[in-house]
C-alpha cells in the first residue's frame, strides 16, 4: 500500500510536473501517426 501511495502521489507532485514531462518526452521513441491514430479508437 505504501508504494501505491507513493507512486499515486508523485504523479499531482505540481513542482516537478513540468521538468518530467520534458524529460518524458525527449526520452520516449518516436511513434508512427499510425499508431497514435489507433490509440484513439481503443480509449
Amino acid at each position: 500500500l505504501a508504494a501505491f501511495t507513493y507512486r499515486f502521489n508523485r504523479r499531482f507532485n505540481l513542482r516537478t510536473l513540468h521538468t518530467r514531462l520534458l524529460v518524458a518526452a525527449a526520452t520516449c521513441v518516436p511513434q508512427p501517426q499510425r499508431v497514435i491514430r489507433s490509440a484513439e479508437y481503443h480509449c
